[in-house]
C-alpha cells in the first residue's frame, strides 16, 4: 500500500438533478483523484485549506473521513467558506463548470505551519499529488513555497504526480501558468497533459512536449481528443489504443479517475499498458454516473497487484 500526499482544493459541488435542481457534493480535481486513490486501496493524506465551523466545510471534512483520507493536512481559516462550481451539461453529457471561489481559504493554504507539516507529511511518501488548478489557486506565495518543497522531496527520491488540468480562467494569463508549470516539471516523476492543455501554452502537441520531458527523466502520459493514450517514459514510447466508447452522463471527474488508477497501478509495480486500461476503466464508469465521485459499488473490481 503506498503513501500518497495530495494536495489542492476541495469544493462544494452543484451537480445537475433535473429542471431547476441541483444535487450538493463535494469535489475538485486533485480530490477526485485522491478519493479514488484510496478506493482502490491507497493510503491518502489530503492536504488543503476550509472555513472553520460551517456546515459546508464540516461537510467536506466528513466526506474525507467517509472515504478513508487522513485529515492531519487539512487547514481550517475562521469566517471562510470552501469554494463552489456548479456543472452544466451539454446533451453528450459535457460539462461546463462555473465557479464562487474568489475568497475561498485555499488561497491561504501555504502558511508557514501548513508548509512544514507538509514538508514532513511528503518525505514519508511514496508520491506527492497535484494539478496545474492546485498551482492556479495557491497564490504567487504559494507556488514558490511549493516549487521549493517539491523540488527537495524529489532530491530525497519522493515521487512527485503532476497532472496538468489547465484551466485558462484560473490564470492571469498562459505565460503565468506556463512559468508556474515549467517550475514544477523537472521535479516530476509522473506528468499527465493533453494537447487540450499543451496548444495553448506552449503552441505544441502533447506528443512531442512529451518525448522531451520523457528524455529528461519523467515518465508522461500524453492523452489526444481520441481519448488514445501514449505513455512516454525514459525507456520508449508506448503507444496504446482508445478506449471502447461508453454514452457519457457527465464526464466530470473523467481525468482524475484516470490518474488515479493508473497511478495506483504503476506504484503497484504494474506495467504501462495495464496501468492505462484500468485508467480507461475507471474513467467509463465515472462518466457513466452524474457528479464526480460515483457510488462505491459502481468502482471497478481489480485483482491487487
Amino acid at each position: 500500500m503506498a503513501r500518497i500526499t495530495v494536495l489542492g482544493e476541495c469544493m462544494v459541488e452543484l451537480s445537475p438533478e433535473g429542471e431547476g435542481l441541483h444535487r450538493m457534493g463535494y469535489a475538485g480535481d486533485t480530490f477526485n483523484t485522491a478519493v479514488y486513490l484510496a478506493r482502490l486501496g491507497e493510503a491518502v493524506a489530503y492536504c488543503t485549506a476550509l472555513g472553520q465551523g460551517d456546515p459546508f466545510s464540516e461537510g467536506a471534512l466528513a466526506a474525507m473521513r467517509r472515504e478513508g483520507l487522513d485529515t492531519a493536512l487539512v487547514r481550517e481559516v475562521e469566517n471562510r467558506l470552501p469554494g463552489l462550481y456548479a456543472i452544466v451539461l451539454d446533451d453528450a453529457g459535457e460539462r461546463k463548470f462555473h465557479y464562487w471561489r474568489e475568497r475561498a481559504p485555499i488561497r491561504d493554504l501555504f502558511s508557514q505551519h501548513t508548509a512544514d507539516q507538509l514538508i514532513a507529511a511528503a518525505k514519508a511518501s511514496d508520491l506527492v499529488y497535484l494539478s496545474g488548478v492546485t498551482l492556479a489557486v495557491i497564490g504567487d506565495i504559494g507556488r514558490a513555497r511549493l516549487k521549493d518543497i517539491l523540488a527537495y522531496v524529489h532530491s530525497l527520491g519522493v515521487a512527485v504526480a503532476l497532472d496538468f488540468n489547465y484551466r485558462p480562467a484560473l490564470w492571469a494569463n498562459p505565460e503565468a501558468a506556463r512559468e508556474a508549470l515549467d517550475g514544477v516539471v523537472p521535479s516530476c516523476r509522473y506528468v499527465s497533459l493533453s494537447s487540450e492543455d499543451s496548444r495553448p501554452l506552449y503552441g505544441r502537441e502533447a506528443e512531442d512536449l512529451a518525448a522531451q520531458w520523457a528524455a529528461a527523466g519523467a515518465e508522461v502520459v500524453a492523452r489526444d481528443e481520441s481519448h488514445a493514450v501514449n505513455v512516454h517514459t525514459p525507456e520508449g514510447r508506448v503507444a496504446t489504443l482508445p478506449p471502447g466508447r461508453v454514452k457519457a452522463l457527465d464526464t466530470t471527474g473523467a481525468g482524475d479517475s484516470f490518474n488515479a488508477a493508473y497511478l495506483a497501478s504503476r506504484l503497484a509495480g504494474l506495467p504501462v499498458e495495464t496501468a492505462v486500461a484500468r485508467g480507461h476503466q475507471l474513467a467509463a464508469a465515472v462518466v457513466t454516473c452524474k457528479g464526480a465521485i460515483i457510488p462505491t459499488a459502481s468502482m471497478p473490481v481489480w485483482p491487487r497487484g
